[in-house]
C-alpha cells in the first residue's frame, strides 16, 4: 500500500514538474488571494468582518475553481499532441493521470497547454530560437524528472544522468543567450545603416520631400475651371 501510494505521488509530482510550473497546491490558493488584505490589517485589530471576508472568497474559490476545470476539448488534443510529439514520458504520465487523478490532469493539461502556446509562439516569430527554446524546455522536464526520482532512491548511475542532463542544459542555455546576443548584433547592425543612410543623404532627402509637399501644395491651389454661362437673349 504504501509503495503505491509513493508511485502515485511520483506520477503526479513528475506530471507538474514537466511543465516547467512551480505552483501552490490549490488549498493554499485562498491563503494568497487574501495575502493583501491581511498585510493592511494591524496585528492588533480584530480579523476581517464577515462581509468583507466573503467579499473575497469567491475569487480566491473562482480561481482554483477555473484552475482545475477541464480545458476545451481542441486545446486538449492539441496539448497532448505537442506532449507525444516532443515528451513521450510526459505523455505517458498524463494518460495515466486522466484516469485516476482528474484534478491533477486538469491543473498539468491547463500548464502543459500554456507552455505550447508559448513555445509555438516563438516558433511563428523564430523557427532557430524556437528550436533552442523546444530543446531547453525537455531538458528543464527532465531535470525535475530526475530530482524526483532521487527523493525515491539514491544511486551512482542517477546522478550521473542528472549531471549530465544539467550539463547539457546549462550549454543550451548558453546557445540560446549566444543566439540571442547574436540577433541583437544584426538588429544593431542594420540600426547602424540606417543612420549612415540618413547622415550621408541629408540633404537630398530633405530636397525631394521638400519638393514633393510643395508641388502637391501647388496642384490644390490650382483653381477650378468656371462654367461659362450663357447670356440672356442668346
Amino acid at each position: 500500500m504504501q509503495l503505491a501510494r509513493l508511485k502515485t505521488w511520483l506520477a503526479v509530482t513528475l506530471v507538474m514538474m514537466s511543465v516547467l510550473v512551480i505552483r501552490a497546491i490549490a488549498d493554499d490558493k485562498p491563503s494568497k488571494a487574501k495575502a493583501p488584505s491581511d498585510a493592511k490589517t494591524p496585528a492588533d485589530k480584530k480579523p476581517a468582518t464577515p462581509d468583507k471576508g466573503s467579499a473575497k472568497k469567491p475569487v480566491a474559490v473562482d480561481a482554483v475553481k477555473n484552475d482545475i476545470e477541464p480545458i476545451a476539448p481542441k486545446r486538449e488534443a492539441a496539448a497532448i499532441k505537442f506532449a507525444q510529439q516532443h515528451h513521450s514520458e510526459l505523455a505517458e504520465l498524463l494518460n495515466r493521470l486522466k484516469a485516476s487523478h482528474t484534478e491533477q490532469y486538469a491543473k498539468a493539461l491547463r500548464e502543459l497547454d500554456k507552455t505550447r502556446e508559448r513555445l509555438e509562439k516563438a516558433r511563428d516569430n523564430d523557427a532557430d530560437r524556437y528550436a533552442i527554446l523546444l530543446r531547453e524546455w525537455q531538458l528543464d522536464s527532465r531535470v525535475r524528472l530526475l530530482a524526483a526520482r532521487l527523493t525515491m532512491s539514491t544511486s551512482e548511475e542517477l546522478e550521473t544522468e542528472l549531471r549530465q542532463v544539467l550539463t547539457e542544459r546549462h550549454d543550451v542555455r548558453l546557445q540560446l543567450l549566444t543566439y540571442e546576443r547574436d540577433k541583437s548584433k544584426t538588429r544593431l547592425q542594420k540600426m547602424d545603416e540606417q543612420i549612415a543612410e540618413h547622415v550621408e543623404n541629408r540633404v537630398t532627402n530633405i530636397d525631394r520631400e521638400f519638393d514633393r509637399i510643395k508641388k502637391s501644395a501647388e496642384m490644390r491651389k490650382k483653381p477650378a475651371a468656371k462654367p461659362v454661362s450663357k447670356r440672356i437673349g442668346d
